[in-house]
């Protein structure tokens, strides 16, 4: 179950907030104002009573008979001035009728009966008082304290208004966020863009932040539609022209041998259809999360030479490596399936000669004769199913570069391609600063170089 406070929204829950802040900051402000304007009222109250007891004081004569005031003396206003004996007794009274207090006389400030009032002992044992009502002073005091609740109100009402309006604003570019990811979601519109919030703040680096993960987010939904249509139309071919080899041998009896030729065929096809699958297979998973740890680039290149002796014979080719110990930040498996698709191209598309597998430092060579394909042609060519012109009737996926490519990104390595006279190179550069940090937590220095003239010595070795 939700709560009132719950179903309130945010720029409602943010005005309340500035106004519970900005209430309890103006009592404290209001409450300090009050405080300190009745401190000051009554210190001057105290201080005009005491300028009055001087001017009374110097007003007393003693001539002829008892002590009295001189009749120069005329306090003004609301002031009364009494000459008093010890026990209350009042001998002389000047200005305003005031009230008398009983018992004996206390020198000193105090209020009494709505009166402050300040008493001082004179000569023969009699005492002076100044007398003068608070009643002006609290009902000014009572007019500011109305005065600053009333203005106070009225700041809250102002300051609520102006709450709502700047969380009004501040909020509107998540309501552009919310109503953008809505669209999206009902109209499956991947195109759809947030309103970039103008300015340098956290509002602004969010929409902008938004768009990038929705242009990212587009990309990766119109490669997958890609590759899924793709794909399909890759995997149709083989399979068609399977079960038309199907159809033909079981359109009539037909000899042992015709069978055995048959399916010695369709087996042929079954093994291209399961290369082709293992590299869609390949391809789709560069998109998984990278767990990077070192690897040996020397050691993978000489574990996967090994493994292509046999193909390179049968192409009448030989492979010259030239490998040092060298470490890398990759993934092992990854990066053995990068020098296995460089080697498997260099011996399908190039020319009658040697093949180079260098390892060196942070780089990984693969080197062929022949031109190689078209500078024109390089970055199509690393997109999945594309093929070389020209290069149709050999057999292949169209996926082995592309793989490349796509691993390459997951280390932040680089595909290079290199054309000098008629050979033609791929370079594939890792990070400089990954292969330094991990050959220097393995070993320090530079690893052992092999130099092999060919994939056989390297056996025989």
């Amino acid at each position: 179950m939700t709560g009132p406070a719950q179903r309130l929204s945010l720029r409602v829950k943010l005005t309340l907030g500035y106004a519970l802040v900005f209430i309890v900051i103006l009592l404290l402000g209001c409450a300090g104002i009050w405080l300190a304007t009745e401190r000051t009222v009554l210190k001057a109250l105290d201080a005009s009573l005491r300028n009055t007891i001087v001017i009374a004081q110097g007003s007393l004569e003693a001539d002829s008979g008892p002590v009295r005031f001189t009749p120069e003396l005329k306090p003004g206003g609301d002031v009364t001035v009494l000459l008093l004996r010890a026990d209350g007794t009042v001998v002389s009274r000047v200005g305003r009728p005031g009230p008398e207090e009983p018992g004996a006389v206390r020198a000193g400030l105090r209020t009494v009966q709505g009166e402050r009032s300040l008493t001082q002992p004179v000569n023969a044992g009699l005492y002076l008082r100044v007398s003068q009502p608070v009643a002006p002073t609290w009902e000014f005091l009572e007019t500011l304290a109305r005065i600053l609740l009333a203005g106070s109100a009225g700041m809250v009402i102002l300051a609520c208004v102006a709450g709502y309006w700047l969380a009004h604003r501040a909020l509107k570019p998540v309501d552009e966020v919310a109503r953008t990811a809505h669209s999206i979601a009902e109209r499956g519109d991947y195109a759809e863009r947030v309103t970039p919030a103008p300015g340098h703040d956290e509002m602004a680096r969010l929409t902008a932040t938004v768009n990038r993960m929705l242009d990212r987010l587009s990309g990766t939904i119109e490669r997958e539609k890609q590759f899924a249509r793709i794909a399909a139309h890759e995997l149709r071919t083989p399979l068609t022209a399977l079960k038309g080899r199907l159809e033909l041998t079981l359109e009539k009896p037909r000899s042992e041998t015709e069978y055995v030729r048959a399916l010695e065929g369709m087996a042929g096809r079954v093994d291209a259809l399961g290369a082709l699958t293992e590299s869609l297979l390949a391809l789709a998973r560069t998109d998984a999360p990278v767990q990077l740890t070192r690897v040996n680039l020397g050691s993978a290149a000489l574990s996967v030479s090994e493994s292509w002796e046999d193909t390179a014979r049968m192409h009448g080719r030989t492979l010259h490596l030239d490998v040092q110990e060298s470490w890398v930040m990759a993934e092992r498996d990854g990066v053995e399936r990068v020098i296995s698709n460089l080697l498997d191209n260099a011996l399908k598309y190039g020319a009658a000669g040697p093949v180079y597998l260098r390892v060196s430092g942070v780089t990984l060579e693969v080197q062929n004769q022949g031109p190689g394909p078209r500078p024109d042609d390089w970055l199509q060519l690393q997109l999945p199913f594309e093929r070389g012109a020209g290069e149709q009737a050999i057999s292949g996926s169209g996926l082995g570069l592309a793989l490349v490519a796509a691993l390459a990104r997951r280390w932040h390595a680089q595909v290079l391609p290199r054309w000098q006279g008629r050979t033609f190179t791929v370079l594939v550069a890792f990070p400089a600063e990954a292969g330094a940090d991990g050959a220097a937590e393995v070993s320090g220095r530079s690893g052992p170089r092999w130099r092999l003239d060919s994939i056989e010595d390297s056996t025989a070795r």
